[in-house]
């Protein structure tokens, strides 16, 4: 797993990205770099880049334990094996991580329609990959789900759906072990 000081350098490095898109006007590295964790002597690799719209920017850290990528826009919001976005969804960005024993991530989206559509979509994908639904709760506007797969607490899913009017804004966020 990576470790706690690596996400200061990720917020850091966030910050770094969100400066560094104003004003470019193609994807471009920002920033690159060793960081040594000062308390175990690890080193992780890290990568910032931007582009003119802010929403192409990616973030990568690599360590020998694994690496994480995020950043905005589609191309970071990948959902777990077998699932597919719900239809007329549009990804708005993410993050994935993957370690020796497995890979998981977020992905952000947004979409017209109504939240219990969107979690019946979900909660079929879930069911169909195995999984059984363990958690429901709705507060408000916002509806989730938790599923994961039997007999293995690391692989599973929750689905956030939260209505806006005639717009749901929701994410997947999951893992799976190797």
């Amino acid at each position: 797993m990576i470790r706690q000081p690596l996400s200061i350098l990720a917020a850091a490095a966030a910050t770094a990205l969100l400066l560094a898109a104003c004003g470019s006007k193609s994807e471009q590295e920002v920033a690159s770099g060793t960081y040594t964790d000062p308390e175990t002597g690890k080193t992780a690799e890290y990568k910032v880049t931007a582009s003119d719209d802010g929403g192409k920017g990616n973030i990568s850290i690599k360590t020998e334990e694994g690496e994480m990528q995020f950043g905005g826009g589609a191309a970071h919001a990948k959902l777990p094996a077998g699932f597919a976005p719900y239809p007329g969804s549009t990804m708005t960005g993410g993050f994935t991580a993957t370690n020796q024993e497995g890979e998981g991530g977020m992905a952000g989206f947004e979409a017209k329609g109504q939240a219990a559509d969107v979690i019946a979509h979900f909660r079929g994908q879930a069911e169909g990959a195995g999984m059984k639904v363990t958690t429901e709760i709705r507060s408000g506007d916002t509806m989730i789900i938790g599923a994961e797969k039997p007999g293995d607490k690391g692989t599973g899913v929750q689905v956030t759906a939260t209505q806006s009017g005639d717009m749901v804004n929701g994410s997947v966020t999951w893992g799976a072990r190797n």
